[in-house]
């Protein structure tokens, strides 16, 4: 019997385990976060900028993460709940955030950690959802069912209505900082990081 990245071995998960076609797993996921209320309005970048509450999935590249981590303002540490691999513990240890880790094996739907981080995101009730990817379908789901208006990513048209703002890259900046750049609201924040980093 082979295991699924998607899904917990559980037997009622045993047919789940054989989709493997991301339309398919995306329609599942659909289908199980139900039907969505219509979000309450959000401006982009503006939601990020005034800090509002947000729902961050660190990519698990250790060098894209530490770049993500270091260029946010510490301003929005304290309104970001970060989503990410229990290898980066690392990475947030000297930094006050708040942090919930997940495992190769936890995060699979059906799983007694996956269902602890679906209740702690969606306890959380962010405004926004910030998912720069790779794209897993269990994080696009947890994006969907947070309960988040704004729902970012990169170059993501396909994974609508997962998420629901697609970043184009630019060849002169990183993904990674981009996206933390969008976080800084103002000079004072600009001059809150480099202090901080200095």
């Amino acid at each position: 019997m082979f295991s699924s990245p998607y899904f917990a071995d559980d037997k009622q998960f045993y047919a789940m385990r054989l989709l493997f076609w991301k339309p398919l797993l995306y329609r599942w996921f659909l289908y199980k976060a139900g039907k969505i209320k219509n979000p309450k309005h959000f401006s982009f970048p503006k939601s990020l900028q005034d800090h509002e509450k947000t729902v961050f999935f660190v990519p698990e590249d250790k060098k894209i993460a530490k770049n993500i981590v270091d260029d946010l303002p510490p301003e929005a540490f304290k309104s970001i709940l970060f989503v990410a691999h229990g290898d980066l513990e690392i990475i947030f240890s000297k930094k006050k955030a708040t942090v919930t880790y997940y495992t190769d094996k936890g995060c699979r739907y059906g799983e007694p950690l996956f269902e602890k981080l679906e209740y702690q995101i969606k306890n959380y009730a962010p405004l926004a959802c910030v998912y720069p990817g790779p794209y897993k379908p269990q994080f696009l789901y947890l994006a969907l069912v947070s309960g988040a208006s704004l729902r970012a990513g990169f170059d993501c048209v396909h994974e609508y209505p997962f998420l629901n703002i697609s970043l184009h890259q630019l060849k002169t900046i990183s993904p990674a900082r981009m996206m933390a750049r969008y976080f800084i609201n103002d000079a004072k924040d600009a001059k809150d990081t480099k202090e901080a980093k200095g």
